[in-house]
């Protein structure tokens, strides 16, 4: 799908694009060549993709996923403000991943021959794009973590945590919680487990009292304890 214009244009003062380093934000901000949009839904990377561009996420909420031909998923990650789509992509001339928007995305676009000579011409910002993509290696590796040994709730809770980690070190939590455009089934799809257990490991934990989802906010009512939930099997 085509990128549609949202009417909404990068802003080196949105918040959530302070996590990024200053030289790498400045590198952006002057190569970038235009600020593109899409809507929830609509598909910003296919993997196979020839040359994708680098998109830097200035607002709005997106998923990288892998699918098997008959149409099942895995979600590998949840792309939020500040993250950085497709520096994988400039080492293998292709997109690895698909990325798909969950909520209206605003992305900035960076060509792909900007990037693709990056380590020669200015090598202390490739070092701060590897950076980045060592992060999402941890983050991807904490995942398999989950998928190969947490039981659901240890899952939920640990993933739970790292959303909002990440929103907080982007200003996005407020007294009423953080922005959580997630469905069950994105939920699903990311842990490993099927819609009904992740509706009744949601509904437990709430129960519980250690988090709250109302009205595509998520707020965390005791930290501790869903900190202790992601390595303590819950009683049967």
């Amino acid at each position: 799908m085509s990128p549609h214009d949202l009417n909404v244009k990068l802003d080196a003062d949105v918040p959530q694009l302070k996590i990024l380093d200053p030289e790498l934000l400045d590198y952006i901000q002057r190569r970038r060549v235009e600020d593109v949009g899409f809507p929830a839904g609509a598909r910003i990377m296919t993997e196979g993709d020839s040359n994708p561009p680098l998109y830097t996420v200035a607002r709005g909420w997106a998923m990288r996923f892998k699918a098997l031909p008959d149409g099942r998923r895995q979600i590998l990650s949840f792309i939020l403000p500040g993250d950085v789509i497709g520096f994988q992509a400039q080492f293998f001339d292709s997109a690895v991943t698909s990325i798909e928007a969950i909520t209206d995305v605003s992305l900035c676009v960076v060509p792909y021959q900007d990037v693709a000579g990056l380590s020669q011409a200015q090598p202390e910002i490739a070092l701060r794009f590897a950076a980045l993509t060592a992060d999402q290696k941890r983050a991807m590796e904490e995942q398999l973590l989950s998928l190969g040994q947490r039981t659901a709730p240890e899952r939920v809770a640990a993933l739970v945590l790292d959303l909002y980690g990440r929103a907080e070190a982007r200003d996005m939590v407020r007294s009423d919680g953080m922005p959580f455009p997630l469905t069950q089934q994105h939920i699903a799809d990311a842990l490993g487990i099927s819609l009904v257990h992740a509706n009744r490991t949601l509904k437990r934990l709430q129960r519980d009292g250690l988090f709250r989802i109302k009205g595509r906010r998520l707020q965390v009512l005791d930290a501790a304890a869903l900190e202790k939930r992601t390595a303590q099997k819950l009683a049967a």
